[in-house]
């Protein structure tokens, strides 16, 4: 039987955000409440308002480079990579004080929320953990993306991406069951990344504003611009799963199946999510 957990003690992190180059300081904070799920409180605007991680307060319309959540006029902008890190660690019920409308972005990976949030210990609670399956496979498809579910008794994922570039026509990589171990070792370190040409346009929709060689990889016709050599050789696939695993957590618990992905993105991610959802068996351990 497996039981629900948060976080030992409140730990902090602090940096500027991706798009909007706010800069911002996140408390992670510990809760002993069964179900309270992950949830994002402005600190910064009155009543502190609170917004549950979850597929409903999801923004579609502004998803297009990061997963963005709100409600009652509250945003909070590229929350995937903290929200991947809490799947994968099995986080259920966490606190998360933000002062501004964006999370750090810190070096473009996860590694540092992994790092900082297993610093702060893993505590069981006496609530029993509930998980999402299926017993038919369910499919979605919008544009070039297709994500497929199938039954499975873990969280799998089949990931393939590619662009119409001399440099990154094709990746494939497959995640067989993810645990923290794996996670740490083989995704949390694995950058996001965008093309050259497409930051000057990123910057004039408002995007990209805080992102740098630092923290993203950018990619050229030959290449990769940035003097740090990637973490991983098929690292860019592996950024594309690290988002998948936060996004799939908008379910709001754990899920148990085979994902098979072609060309993920957030705002496709997402209404996969809905669609998985609306088909999905809740499940006790």
């Amino acid at each position: 039987m497996t039981k629900q957990t948060t976080i030992l003690k409140k730990i902090s992190l602090e940096g500027i955000g991706l798009h909007t180059g706010n800069k911002s300081v996140v408390v992670f904070k510990p809760v002993t409440q069964a179900d309270y799920g992950i949830r994002f409180i402005r600190v910064d605007l009155p009543n502190k308002p609170e917004i549950e991680a979850n597929y409903e307060n999801t923004a579609t319309g502004l998803a297009v480079r990061g997963t963005v959540i709100g409600k009652d006029g509250a945003r909070v902008h590229t929350i995937e990579h903290i929200m991947s890190v809490c799947a994968a660690l099995s986080i259920d019920n966490l606190a998360i004080e933000i002062n501004n409308n964006e999370p750090p972005i810190l070096d473009g990976s996860s590694k540092i929320f992994t790092e900082t949030l297993l610093n702060a210990g893993i505590k069981e609670l006496d609530a029993q953990r509930e998980f999402y399956t299926i017993n038919e496979p369910i499919h979605f498809e919008s544009g070039k993306t297709k994500i497929s579910a199938y039954p499975s008794d873990h969280l799998e994922i089949d990931c393939t991406i590619g662009f119409d570039h001399p440099f990154l026509e094709h990746q494939n990589l497959s995640l067989r069951d993810l645990n923290k171990d794996n996670y740490l070792i083989d995704f949390a370190s694995a950058k996001t990344f965008c093309f050259d040409y497409e930051i000057e346009a990123l910057k004039k929709n408002g995007l990209a504003l805080g992102g740098s060689m630092e923290n993203a990889i950018v990619i050229g016709l030959s290449g990769i611009h940035n003097k740090e050599p990637l973490r991983y050789e098929d690292e860019f696939v592996r950024h594309k799963i690290l988002d998948l695993i936060g996004d799939l957590y908008l379910v709001g618990k754990p899920i148990k199946a085979k994902i098979v992905a072609q060309k993920p993105g957030h705002k496709n991610n997402i209404n996969f999510v809905k669609e998985f959802v609306s088909k999905a068996i809740i499940k006790k351990n």
